[in-house]
């Protein structure tokens, strides 16, 4: 689908294309959290994503490695092909973990994040013990500006982490039980926490987009939720 997107682009002169991928193919293996994610400089190894049967991972790794190469450039997002990239539309991917916020499509809110976070805050899930781990968590509006940015910046192009920051859950959590006075985060995991996972955030943020800060997300979030009566 991304390579026909690019095609139909290319044949009616559509001068950009944006396409939505993951966080999920900026994974290299060995990578630890000490070192910061580079778009240009960390992929996941498709055919060890594959064995390990994390097919959608693989697909979306696949598919940005593929759409690259059909505007003529690496993965680097260097051009390799002078001709093919000066006859294709200008390619941007956003790469996003978890996507929080209101959800415009009417009734119960659907889909893996958000449907997750209500069994968290109503203890169906994550109740035993807070994880010693962390998410790397956007504002499904700061997202969507993300978007529209690199569409209308003309310089921009190749992968761009659609990500605010890697939270400890212990943070998320917390932030939770401040905004939604009706839930209390499960016990502490004994130790120190590990670090979370780090970005280099100069391309995101050359797009000029100011992402708004944790708590505000989550707590447009819970006003939704109340909203759809998915909590009370």
């Amino acid at each position: 689908n991304a390579l026909a997107t690019i095609e139909a682009a290319r044949s009616e002169s559509v001068p950009v294309v944006v396409l939505t991928s993951s966080g999920g193919s900026t994974n290299p293996i060995g990578l630890t959290n000490e070192t910061p994610k580079s778009e240009t400089l960390h992929w996941s190894n498709p055919e060890a994503q594959l064995e390990a049967k994390k097919f959608s991972p693989a697909a979306k790794t696949l598919m940005e490695i593929n759409s690259l190469k059909a505007v003529g450039r690496n993965q680097q997002n260097e051009i390799i092909d002078e001709s093919l990239s000066s006859q294709s539309p200008r390619l941007v991917v956003m790469n996003p973990n978890l996507i929080l916020g209101p959800q415009l499509q009417p009734g119960v809110p659907k889909g893996n994040s958000l449907p997750w976070v209500k069994r968290i805050l109503t203890k169906e899930a994550m109740s035993e013990k807070i994880p010693n781990d962390s998410m790397s968590i956007i504002d499904v509006r700061d997202l969507a500006e993300l978007h529209v940015a690199a569409a209308e910046n003309v310089n921009a192009s190749g992968r761009y982490f659609g990500v605010n920051q890697s939270y400890k859950w212990e943070e998320i959590l917390n932030t939770f039980s401040t905004v939604y006075k009706s839930y209390t985060p499960p016990p502490r995991f004994e130790g120190d926490a590990k670090i979370p996972t780090q970005f280099d955030h100069s391309r995101k943020n050359s797009l000029g987009v100011t992402l708004r800060p944790l708590e505000e997300t989550l707590r447009d979030l819970i006003t939704f939720m109340k909203e759809r009566n998915v909590i009370e």
